[in-house]
């Protein structure tokens, strides 16, 4: 996907990621004190949010987390 950007900010280790969506981007923010493993399953996560279209979508945070998991 041409419009994903992927960035590591210090967060604290209870946020492993998300992601922004802005001018047709969108940016994965990963955990940069988490483990490579982690940050690849975090990455796959947010993926399957960008390809399942949940930005589009009018229903809560929490139930679209529940539907991923």
């Amino acid at each position: 996907m041409e419009n994903v950007r992927i960035i590591y900010l210090d967060m604290p280790a209870t946020v492993k990621a998300y992601t922004l969506f802005n001018d047709d981007y969108y940016t994965i923010v990963l955990n940069q004190n988490l483990s490579r493993e982690q940050n690849l399953i975090s990455y796959y996560h947010e993926l399957d949010h960008i390809y399942g279209n949940d930005f589009d979508k009018t229903i809560p945070v929490s139930l679209i987390e529940y539907i991923r998991h």
